[in-house]
Formats: C-alpha cells, structure tokens, sequence
C-alpha cells in the first residue's frame, strides 16, 4: 500500500489528495502546503518506491496506480476527494478519473502530463534506449534540463534531480517503461466520465514541452479551465507559488461552493415532492 502522510484542518471536512510527479516525493508540495492546510484537510501519499513508499511493485500499470490510490481514500473512510497533481502526478491523478470517477469531486492539474506531440514522443524512445546504457541520474539530469532549461528554473531542477537520487536505477526503469505505455493509453483520457470531472489546469508559459497539449485539451473539454502562469516553466507550483497556490484555493472553494449549491437544491426538490404527496 502507498504510504500517506495526512494533515488535519479543525472545521473543515474537506480533503484534497496531493500527487507528486515522477522521480519526486509528496516533499515536492513544501510550498503549498501551509497555505493549503489553512483551508483544507491534506493526504500526501508518495507513489511506489518514492518517498516513504518503500514498497515496490514488479511492474506498473495506470489502472494498478489508480486503484492504489483509492486504495488510501479507502484507508482514510473517505468517499469524494479533490485531486492535485504536478507533472507524471497529474497523468496518474487522470487515470484514477478513469478508474474512479467516482471518488473525484475536482481536479487541479499542475504542469500536467496528459498527452504527448510527436518530438516528446520521439525524446521518450531516445531516453529509453539509452536508459540501459548509461548510469539512470545521467539520463534524469538529461531530461531535467531539456523540461527545464531557464535560469529561472535552476530551483526546480534541482529538486528534481535530488529527489530521483532516492528513486534507484531498477525503479526508475520499471516506471520508464510505464511511461513507454503512455502514448498507447492516451485515448482513456478522452473517455466521457473523466471529461465530466471539473478541472482547472495551471501550466508554465515556458513548460515547451506539454503546454501544447494542455492548451489543446482545454480547448476541447467543456469541463476544463486553462491558466498559464508567467515566467514558470514545468514545476509551476515551485517557480510561483503564490499565483498557483492562489488559483488552486479559488478554484477549489468554488468547486465546493457549486456542488453544495446542488445538493441543497437536490434535498429541497426531493422535499418539495414529498410535500405534494
């Protein structure tokens, strides 16, 4: 099971559940965290051989992840959660959007990878054939700089980096080669019952490699709001916190303010009717 690290607010009832991307940990959220615990009860878990998951499994699959998340929710007694990712996190927090729709009450996907352009596609197979050739923090520290080449993004990287160091070399080939999968898996992300899940994507204008495909997502999904943060590459949530943590919080509490709004006309029509009767 996926280890979690849970953060309780007094009055409110609730939660958000926190994906890091690949090669990271739940520490990858330093920066939003106290802001967002003000406001909301907080799961961090860390993913399959990342953070205080020591645990590994032999291979990886988007649904095995998937129904390992809800597999905390079920931990917690939780029923409906908001989801918020960054990076391989966002993908992963829309593949349980997938398996569990249900268990989904918003999403806020940061940096997200939802989809991959044929140069991305093409970098993926470069790095997996050189992935059993050279030591794997050589082809990471590769990949770092290509998502983040800016001046501006020197924090990031470094903490992508530093973070992947604790991964080890077998676990980072068994997640490559889940994302080998990705491009074969795309078309899930399309299903209906994911685009009825209200979502707020919140990207980088530098993030050259997916923002494209965000832009493009947004464009086509009625469910789905775009905010591009300035000067911010992939890790948005790091190179600006404040922006993004401001449009996470007003996002969400609108998500909250919305879907109470319908309950209480739902009770309010269920109580007209007994009335008639």
């Amino acid at each position: 099971m996926l280890q979690y690290q849970t953060i309780a607010h007094k009055e409110n009832t609730e939660w958000i559940m926190l994906l890091h991307g690949l090669g990271g940990s739940s520490s990858i959220w330093y920066k939003q965290v106290p802001d967002l615990s003000q406001h909301y009860n907080l799961i961090l878990p860390d993913f399959f051989g990342h953070g205080l998951t020591r645990e590994t499994m032999p291979t990886y699959t988007f649904e095995g992840l998937a129904d390992a998340m809800a597999e905390v929710l079920d931990d917690l007694g939780l029923d409906r959660v908001h989801l918020l990712g960054i990076s391989m996190g966002s993908g992963l927090g829309c593949f349980m959007g997938v398996y569990h729709a249900d268990r989904i009450k918003s999403m806020v996907l940061g940096g997200a990878t939802v989809g991959m352009d044929l140069p991305t596609t093409l970098l993926l197979h470069a790095g997996n054939f050189l992935k059993n050739l050279m030591p794997y923090m050589w082809l990471y520290r590769f990949f770092a700089w290509i998502m983040m080449p800016r001046r501006n993004h020197s924090r990031s990287r470094a903490i992508f980096i530093r973070e992947a160091h604790k991964l080890g070399g077998k676990e980072f080939r068994k997640w490559y080669r889940l994302l080998m999968q990705f491009p074969m898996h795309q078309l899930e992300l399309q299903r209906p019952v994911l685009l009825e899940t209200p979502k707020l994507f919140i990207s980088g204008c530098q993030d050259h490699l997916f923002l494209n495909q965000i832009v493009n997502w947004a464009a086509r999904d009625s469910n789905a709001i775009m905010h591009i943060v300035e000067n911010a590459g992939h890790l948005c949530n790091i190179e600006q916190p404040e922006e993004f943590n401001r449009l996470t919080l007003e996002y969400l509490k609108e998500q909250d303010t919305r879907q109470a709004t319908k309950s209480d006309f739902a009770v309010g029509a269920v109580g007209r009717e007994n009335g008639r009767k």
